[in-house]
C-alpha cells in the first residue's frame, strides 16, 4: 500500500504543469482578438503591450502583474465585465502571474 502511494506521488510530481494558453479568436485590419487561459499557479514570460485593448473576463479572478524590478499589482477581473487598457509606457515590461487556485479566462481585443 505504501509503495503505491509513493509511486502515485512520484507520478504526480513528474506530471507536466498546465501552461498559459493564447487561443486565437479572429484578426482583421483593425483588431486582433484572443482568449487567454491562465491556469492556477502559472506565469507568463516578461512582455509588453504597445496597443490599446479591451479585456473581457469570461472567468474572472485576481491576476498579478510583476515588473522586472519586482513591483507587483493585482487586478481583480470580475466575471462578465469588460476593461479598457492603455498601451504600456516605453520600455515597460511585466509578466502575468496567477497564484490562485482557480483558472482565469480572458478575451483580449487589441486595436491595431
Amino acid at each position: 500500500m505504501i509503495a503505491r502511494l509513493v509511486l502515485a506521488a512520484a507520478l504526480l510530481l513528474q506530471a507536466p504543469r498546465p501552461a498559459m494558453q493564447r487561443v486565437p479568436q479572429f484578426e482583421n485590419d483593425r483588431v486582433v482578438a484572443w482568449k487567454s487561459v491562465i491556469p492556477p499557479h502559472t506565469e507568463s514570460t516578461m512582455h509588453r503591450h504597445d496597443r490599446y485593448r479591451t479585456v473581457i473576463a469570461i472567468v474572472g479572478g485576481d491576476l498579478k502583474t510583476v515588473t522586472p524590478d519586482g513591483r507587483t499589482t493585482v487586478t481583480y477581473y470580475e466575471t462578465g465585465k469588460a476593461y479598457w487598457q492603455e498601451p504600456m509606457p516605453p520600455d515597460a515590461m511585466h509578466k502575468d502571474v496567477n497564484d490562485t487556485n482557480k483558472t482565469i479566462e480572458l478575451i483580449v481585443v487589441e486595436n491595431k
